[in-house]
């Protein structure tokens, strides 16, 4: 990377990290999760304190990216539930029962939490900077010149503080996810969650976007990974998650993760990606 104002982190860009309202950020309670018929999370319950990086990983179709989706109620759950900050994301509590929540409730609710999606799922027809501001001026009220102000702090943080002007198609992988990670922050979120961030982009493009990660973490974001990446896990995750057939099966730091895990189904996940 390049460009970067070393002299903002990228917290301070943001105006700092949102005041933390629980002493647990997320606090996941006995998710069920079907499609159809198929029940792809079986009861998954999860518990983040602030500050804590959770890196989840497992492998194809165990139920990570849907988990993750479910967090910021992408997708539906049916039973169980997931709180933010202390808030109920999709629903509220009426006659002691969870109800669906109104859409206007839940886009206030999700201005809790950022997400990184594995496809950046950027605005065509906006530039780096557009993409950015957009949020925080139609969500959360910001003015244009503070949005602007903000936005160009974030580029320079990570890299991009030439491509302001750029669209995504003139962006390379590695720079479109930089920029989505941004726009993310401008949200002031109260959590960060990633859907395996880097599996899209070629290999030489990952590092930078890593390198992003570590300096989120680093600076005391709480974050969720969904992730492949076994270094990053090891050098950044307070704890690792290993998830298969719609359950969390083990979890633990990384120490004990990588060099004692419990599970034969870790222990042979493991030995194929490592």
């Amino acid at each position: 990377m390049n460009d970067g104002d070393q002299s903002t982190n990228l917290l301070e860009a943001i105006g700092g990290a949102p005041p933390a309202e629980s002493a647990n950020i997320v606090e996941v309670t006995d998710i069920h999760k079907f499609f159809g018929h198929n029940e792809v999370l079986k009861g998954v319950s999860m518990t983040v304190k602030q500050r804590e990086v959770v890196v989840v990983c497992g492998p194809s179709g165990s139920g990570k990216t849907t988990f993750i989706r479910c967090v910021n109620h992408l997708e539906k759950i049916q039973s169980g539930s997931v709180k933010v900050n202390g808030h109920l994301i999709g629903y509220r509590e009426e006659n002691g029962k969870l109800v669906s929540d109104k859409e206007r409730n839940i886009a206030h609710q999700r201005r809790e939490i950022g997400m990184v999606f594995q496809r950046f799922n950027l605005f065509p027809h906006k530039t780096a900077l557009g993409n950015i501001i957009e949020a925080p001026i139609q969500v959360r009220g910001t003015s244009e010149d503070e949005a602007i102000e903000m936005g160009r702090k974030l580029l320079a943080r990570v890299g991009l503080a030439h491509k302001e002007d750029a669209y995504p198609a003139q962006l390379s992988g590695g720079q479109q996810q930089r920029v989505a990670i941004a726009r993310a922050l401008a949200m002031r979120p109260a959590v960060m969650l990633f859907d395996e961030p880097t599996s899209a982009l070629d290999p030489e493009m990952i590092g930078e976007v890593l390198e992003v990660m570590k300096e989120l973490a680093r600076e005391g974001m709480t974050m969720i990974v969904v992730s492949h990446e076994m270094g990053f896990a090891r050098e950044v995750a307070d704890r690792v998650v290993m998830m298969d057939e719609g359950l969390i099966i083990e979890e633990g730091t990384p120490e004990v993760f990588f060099t004692n895990p419990q599970q034969e189904r870790t222990k042979s996940f493991l030995s194929k990606i490592l």
